[in-house]
């Protein structure tokens, strides 16, 4: 499922994110029942592999599906890199025998996205994915907000957000470098447990992507600051602005999430909590990241 080597070598080495996919996608498999007609909207969908996995469940299942349909959404600068994806996945539906449609959603911006361009047809029932993106508009609230209203038009079955468990939006440089102590300390960790300190993918995770967050996160201020992560509680307060409502993860989603920790050497290191209705997975105690799906209820 081609994409950036260092990150397909994180997401082969590290626990986290094979995790979260799994059991955000289970967490739809559940949702959406017997539903013949699947319309999947990933708002940032990088290489897409977790869809295989939903490929896979939806074939294997005793009710017949007519159509799964998913649309990306796509910046002018990815555009390239989400149509790859997309014939990458068309090609693995039809080895599958899948009835499949890929539609790429080009935005200038993704805040920017109006509801009649998901283009959500009659008899459809639509499974939002949010993976650690939503975390990237926190410095633009009114683009958010307009996001989320958008989505609420539409009236999803389920949405499925996996974020940072983490407080990198305080104004205060002493919290902001406390959080980013904790936070990246434990990641640091991580890496050491592992990756082997030879291995090059490595070297660019710590000295380039990790490197500029944390410069971003501690030093930068006003509009110039973007790595501005919050809590589970604080997205439940601005969720709960839009009638939204959070779904309890079954059984199977957990089971689903102790699985992807047993193929991993370092999996005992790696906790899994409940909060709430969501899942939190740290590293040896401290929170790294969240899981949590919603629904809308409130009459629009």
């Amino acid at each position: 499922m081609g994409t950036n080597p260092t990150f397909l070598a994180c997401h082969q080495a590290l626990p986290f994110s094979q995790l979260l996919q799994l059991c955000g996608i289970q967490a739809i498999i559940d949702q959406i029942g017997t539903s013949s007609k699947v319309h999947l909207i990933d708002i940032h969908i990088r290489s897409g592999v977790q869809w295989t996995a939903m490929m896979q469940a939806l074939v294997e299942r005793k009710s017949p599906i007519t159509l799964l349909k998913l649309t990306a959404i796509a910046t002018s600068s990815d555009v390239q890199k989400v149509v790859e994806t997309g014939k990458r996945l068309e090609s693995f539906a039809k080895a599958l025998r899948l009835p499949f449609l890929f539609k790429v959603l080009v935005l200038s911006d993704i805040t920017e996205v109006k509801q009649e361009q998901f283009e959500v047809q009659h008899g459809e029932v639509v499974a939002v994915y949010c993976q650690t993106i939503l975390r990237t508009m926190v410095s633009r609230p009114q683009g958010l907000e307009n996001l989320m209203r958008s989505i609420q038009k539409i009236n999803p079955l389920v949405i499925v957000v996996g974020e940072v468990e983490a407080n990198h939006n305080s104004n205060s440089f002493v919290n902001r470098f406390t959080e980013a102590l904790f936070f990246y300390g434990a990641l640091f960790d991580c890496l050491e447990a592992c990756m082997s300190r030879d291995d090059p993918h490595r070297a660019i995770v710590e000295g380039v992507h990790i490197a500029d967050g944390l410069q971003n996160l501690v030093a930068a201020e006003g509009d110039e600051r973007t790595n501005r992560s919050v809590y589970l509680n604080t997205w439940r307060i601005f969720f709960t602005r839009f009638g939204m409502v959070e779904i309890e993860l079954s059984d199977l989603c957990v089971f689903q999430a102790k699985l992807v920790l047993q193929q991993f050497s370092c999996a005992s290191s790696c906790t899994l909590e409940n909060n709430g209705k969501c899942l939190v997975v740290g590293w040896k105690g401290t929170p790294l990241h969240s899981l949590s799906t919603w629904r809308f209820v409130q009459e629009r």
